[in-house]
């Protein structure tokens, strides 16, 4: 029996836990896309498997539909994966562990990959609904959104018949999106000098008990980001006394606020007693500066070893340089609307490699005046050190359209079945409809969800009720679509 039996929707709950025994990072998502595609084969459904490993599945109309214009159900297989300090879970090859816990189903130690493996879910169970009337329905399950978004950017723009689209890959229900934004990548590399130091000892200092989160849909609500804490903090020992640092490493994915950082520096040994004396001073001071984030902030630092390199002065000034005055957070609003986020980044990675360091920053914006002007402020920033900027990754913001059939015809579904208003509203993530809008112009698209919480993190959770109302709301309007 499995730990999902008894769930409603029934059939939903069951595919939904047959992913999590799939191993499915971004990058590994061989296993599940054959999985998929033997399943559409077993349900008698046309099933196509293109060269990317996106999935899709034709079935025909149902009796009275056949005129009608044809659903596509879309989502994506793969899920962000990260796990708490000391789990040993691999995500190479380990199914998760799920639970339930009340109205949720969480993991243990790891993200759940609600997102988007609900979404998967749902569209498998209504592709094998034989009690369910509706026109031509296709399901599209792609690769690597979490990271390129490189399915739906390779999805061919011929292979989808249907003009109406239902993404199920947002994360609150009642909310229908009509709107995201896009994205880029800047990748910042400093060539690095490591030079050998005398009488000097490493310390290490290392930020943790942050939450995270996602970068664009928890961007603007007070996630603390350890990297640039970690920089504050750095910045403090700076005042007391001068270091160098030996390396620094922060962030785990593109899309996630950085929850950890540590970096290790060389202080010269005559200089150690007065860093001593004012460590709980730093500490203070950091955390007072930043007592509204959430989590529980935690500051260490300690000694580690004696120093035999490390960065050179110039080195050191421009990191320090970097990670103190490249933005982070929220950067524009919305004109109108000063609730939701326009334009932001995240401070995503840094890495200390042999000869180089390397930041990444995810900047997301739906308004691409508002992403130039912050690009700039990132370019300002740079060219004031050693450190040279590229941008890549980029994906196109999903612009929101003043008609659209589809949501009309949402919006009453919801009203009746819930007696409640459906919230419509375009949202501070990259989804993959800002492509998929651009392949098919004609394309009549909106984004719907059970509501997930604490998603890219450890803590992640699905409510059971919230995707039982919202399946049953995405059947209804399936049906409704004559």
């Amino acid at each position: 029996m499995g730990k999902l039996t008894g769930l409603k929707p029934e059939r939903v709950f069951y595919y939904f836990e047959e992913l999590t025994k799939i191993p499915r990072c971004s990058y590994n998502e061989k296993a599940v896309s054959d999985y998929l595609k033997s399943l559409g084969e077993k349900l008698g459904l046309e099933t196509i498997q293109d060269e990317s490993l996106n999935i899709i599945m034709k079935k025909p109309a149902t009796k009275g539909y056949e005129n009608s214009v044809g659903i596509v159900i879309q989502s994506h297989m793969d899920m962000v994966c990260e796990k708490e300090e000391g789990s040993n879970h691999n995500f190479t090859c380990d199914p998760l562990e799920i639970f339930v816990e009340g109205d949720l189903i969480k993991a243990n130690k790891t993200t759940l990959g609600g997102d988007d493996g609900i979404g998967v879910a749902m569209g498998l169970a209504l592709m094998e609904d034989n009690e369910l009337e509706h026109p031509k329905m296709e399901l599209v399950v792609t690769v690597e959104e979490e990271v390129k978004m490189t399915g739906a950017f390779n999805l061919s723009n011929k292979v989808l018949e249907g003009r109406k689209l239902i993404n199920i890959d947002s994360d609150e229900e009642g909310i229908l999106t009509m709107g995201s934004a896009g994205g880029e990548a800047i990748d910042i590399k400093l060539p690095l000098n490591f030079e050998e130091v005398e009488n000097s000892t490493n310390y290490e200092v290392n930020i943790s008990g942050l939450l995270g989160g996602h970068s664009g849909m928890e961007i603007g609500n007070g996630k603390g980001n350890a990297i640039r804490i970690l920089s504050e903090v750095l910045e403090e020992i700076f005042k007391i006394t001068e270091f160098k640092i030996v390396s620094i490493s922060g962030g785990t994915k593109d899309n996630a606020i950085p929850r950890d950082a540590v970096g290790i520096i060389s202080i010269a040994t005559s200089s150690e007693n007065k860093l001593l004396e004012n460590l709980e001073n730093i500490k203070k001071i950091v955390k007072e500066n930043n007592k509204k984030i959430e989590g529980d902030l935690n500051i260490s630092i300690e000694k580690v070893n004696k120093s035999s390199k490390a960065m050179s002065k110039k080195n050191t000034e421009d990191i320090l340089h970097l990670l103190k005055n490249i933005h982070i957070g929220p950067f524009t609003m919305i004109p109108g609307n000063e609730t939701i986020v326009e334009s932001s980044s995240n401070l995503a990675l840094v890495r200390t490699e042999e000869e180089i360091f390397s930041i990444r920053v995810s900047e997301r914006s739906s308004s691409p005046k508002s992403m130039e002007k912050l690009r700039n402020t990132i370019i300002e920033v740079v060219e004031k050190t050693d450190a040279k900027l590229t941008t890549g990754d980029n994906y196109p913001a999903w612009e929101y359209k003043p008609v659209s059939q589809l949501r009309e015809t949402a919006v009453r579904v919801y009203k009746e079945l819930f007696n409640k208003d459906l919230v419509t509203t375009v949202i501070h993530a990259g989804l993959e409809c800002g492509i998929l809008n651009e392949k098919y112009p004609d394309m009549d698209i909106i984004s719907v969800g059970p509501n997930m919480r604490f998603i890219h993190t450890p803590d992640e959770e699905l409510s059971i009720s919230s995707t039982e109302r919202v399946y049953k709301f995405v059947r209804r309007l399936i049906e409704e679509s004559k």
